[in-house]
């Protein structure tokens, strides 16, 4: 009974396999730089810091679309990085703390981030509205690009601890 479910069991993974399609170049390259891309925020303190790391990231072999819709979601960062200098020059120390927890929770939770900005800074509040909307409008269209590639997005959804 045992091998005949081994046997079984293998069978349909063998099967799986030679089903699936094979990954275009285009494809893993997109997910390559989605795979690196996904631990910026995470390991940033600032958008400055942000935007210095994914204009290091390397976008070989991906489609001449997708490298121009990743950077214009660069050009969305440094947008943040300009209402960050206005706080900055109003307050470093308040700023600085904001920041990097804006960036921190950016990711998993984007809404709630930037409300919490803009409660701690109401001043900047249309800075900060206009920011956001382009990083938000640069990220669907780089991942509807990786969507046509097939190239899935491989961020995590964040535990129940951190919603």
């Amino acid at each position: 009974m045992k091998k005949t479910i081994a046997i079984i069991a293998l069978g349909a993974a063998l099967c799986g396999c030679q089903s699936a399609p094979e990954a275009s170049p285009e494809q893993l390259s997109i997910q390559a730089v989605y795979s690196v891309d996904s631990r910026v925020t995470t390991n940033s303190k600032s958008p400055a810091e942000v935007v210095d790391k994914l204009q290091s990231i390397r976008l070989n072999g991906c489609p001449a679309e997708f490298v121009d819709a990743y950077r214009d979601y660069i050009k969305g960062w440094e947008s943040l990085v300009a209402v960050t200098k206005k706080m900055y020059a109003q307050n470093m120390q308040k700023a600085s703390s904001d920041i990097s927890t804006f960036v921190s929770d950016y990711q998993s939770k984007p809404i709630e981030a930037t409300v919490n900005l803009k409660k701690q800074w109401p001043a900047f509040s249309s800075d900060i509205d206009a920011a956001t909307a382009k990083l938000s409008k640069s990220f669907a269209a780089m991942t509807a690009v990786g969507a046509k590639y097939n190239a899935c997005l491989l961020y995590t959804s964040p535990s129940p601890r951190d919603r």
